[in-house]
């Protein structure tokens, strides 16, 4: 990933005259997109930095990054679930609402992509132990099950033996057909 654009991501700060984000994206999207040597996108750099309003530019420039992941095949989404930042998960979850879809996904596919242990968004928001974004993530598909992950843990189980008895809670209460196995 070019320096200019690591450090504009990582600061949030896209207001300088000599840099234009834009023009990054959109010529990142033709010719492949710029990444750090973990894989990370852009997207990937700010949601790990915090940087709100930097991720809504990304987006709204180029929302085909909601869906890239990084080389342990973690989205944006994961990465900030796994920090517990509402703010962003929020924002990255809104990204795909603009007409109900971004790039031909919808926020289920999105919540529901794996990374390579095969955890989900809620997993890594679980084990954060960060309840607004629990409930956050189970209020927003509350019909998928979240199933245990390469290690067999679902969302619930790892709620449950780390005695997170809020995270616990908020899958019960707004997860309809909760996965109840564990190791």
């Amino acid at each position: 990933m070019d320096p200019i654009l690591y450090n504009v991501a990582m600061e949030g700060n896209a207001g300088d005259g000599d840099f234009l984000l834009a023009d990054y994206l959109n010529r990142d999207e033709e010719n492949g997109y710029q990444v750090t040597p973990k894989g990370n996108t852009v997207l990937h750099v700010a949601a790990l930095y915090g940087q709100l309003g930097f991720v809504r530019q990304v987006i709204d420039i180029t929302p085909a990054l909601l869906c890239c992941k990084n080389k342990k095949k973690e989205t944006a989404l994961h990465l900030e679930a796994n920090k517990g930042n509402k703010e962003v998960v929020e924002v990255l979850l809104r990204g795909v609402d603009v007409d109900g879809q971004a790039v031909g996904i919808n926020k289920e596919t999105l919540m529901r992509m794996t990374d390579d242990g095969g955890d989900t968004a809620l997993h890594k928001a679980v084990r954060t132990g960060c309840v607004d974004t629990v409930r956050l993530l189970v209020e927003q598909d509350p019909d998928f099950e979240f199933p245990a992950n390469n290690a067999g843990e679902t969302p619930l189980y790892l709620a449950a033996e780390s005695g997170l008895v809020n995270c616990l809670s908020e899958i019960l209460e707004h997860c309809n057909r909760p996965t109840y196995s564990g190791p």
